[in-house]
């Protein structure tokens, strides 16, 4: 279900878009509260926030293994980690 979800609203935004397609608009926006709803239910909300998390405490534990490095003398790892770090 959230997968059509996703594509109908892409294709609708997408559509809403090119010339012709403001028609869309008023059905696009009437949904999106009831599509919004239905994430909820689903549990996308909780299972993005849940990602957001980890990211967040993958991206602590590489700056503190950065840091150790640094720490450690390894100057050539942690600058390589670092610019791959501000890469992203």
């Amino acid at each position: 279900m959230l997968t059509e979800i996703e594509t109908t609203e892409r294709k609708w935004s997408y559509e809403a878009t090119t010339p012709g397609g403001d028609y869309l608009l008023p059905l696009l926006n009437s949904y999106r509260a009831s599509w919004a709803l239905i994430r909820q239910w689903c549990g996308s909300d909780a299972a993005l926030a849940t990602r957001d998390k980890k990211i967040e405490m993958l991206e602590r534990l590489l700056w503190d293994a950065v840091y150790a490095l640094q720490k450690a003398g390894d100057d050539s790892a942690a600058s390589k980690l670092r610019r791959a770090m501000e890469k992203g």
